[in-house]
């Protein structure tokens, strides 16, 4: 498990770090950490260089770019990211619900606060790990959540995974190897060379599947009937 930990204050880092490390300890879980003084070098991080973490511990007041400000940003990219909120000033709580944090931490009570919150982060990560899958790619290991796969196409040997953010992951693996891994039910082979995430298509008309981003893909003539059977029955009932 890896963990970001977020604040300007280097002590405030350093007793968040072995409040955590004892916890996770005790929970058998390896895990890794990195810290960081500034707002701005964890958004290079995480939205820049599309690195992953699974959780961010994230002080609230800092300089330049505040907790709050990040969060907006990481948000708009990634509804599912662990965010625990620090903070010494209670009036902010209201304010960073906006941002649906996991936890809002008082740092006086840090002790106490910190093991609980991360107790039950690590109980939605365990329960969510079956939504999750890592591809080999060239760059290395990416961790990608399935829910955020659009759609993924063959490359020759390899395959193309289309993310609802507009990164674009190249797997060393076939199509076919991809589709049996990724196992879930609301990915439709449209054609041999291309399968379809049914939450992000917006409209199919004359052996055309529309996504929500406008992207239009071309279903096979000779599925067209299969395809349309197996989007209509995830959809639900058609009025």
């Amino acid at each position: 498990m890896n963990i970001v930990i977020c604040d300007d204050d280097e002590s405030d880092i350093l007793t968040a770090k072995n409040v955590i490390k004892q916890t996770v300890q005790e929970l058998h879980i390896k895990t890794e950490f990195d810290y960081y003084l500034k707002a701005t070098d964890v958004e290079k991080k995480l939205l820049i260089k599309k690195e992953s973490t699974d959780i961010l511990i994230l002080d609230i007041d800092m300089p330049e770019v505040s907790g709050l400000e990040l969060a907006e940003k990481l948000r708009a990219e990634n509804k599912d990211l662990i965010i625990i909120f620090l903070s010494n000033h209670e009036e902010f709580v209201f304010k960073a619900i906006e941002f649906q944090p996991f936890r809002y931490i008082r740092k006086m009570h840090l002790n106490t606060e910190m093991p609980l919150a991360i107790r039950s982060a690590v109980r939605v990560i365990e329960s969510n790990r079956d939504k999750q899958i890592i591809f080999n790619t060239e760059d290395g290991e990416m961790k990608v959540m399935i829910s955020e796969i659009m759609y993924f196409e063959a490359d020759k040997r390899k395959t193309i995974i289309h993310l609802s953010n507009g990164v674009n992951v190249v797997a060393g693996k076939s199509i076919t190897e991809v589709f049996e891994n990724i196992k879930s039910n609301k990915f439709i082979m449209i054609h041999r060379c291309c399968a379809v995430n049914a939450d992000f298509i917006k409209s199919v008309k004359n052996d055309i599947a529309v996504l929500k981003n406008t992207e239009a893909l071309i279903i096979s003539r000779r599925k067209s009937k299969e395809v349309r059977q197996q989007i209509m029955k995830l959809w639900g009932d058609k009025i």
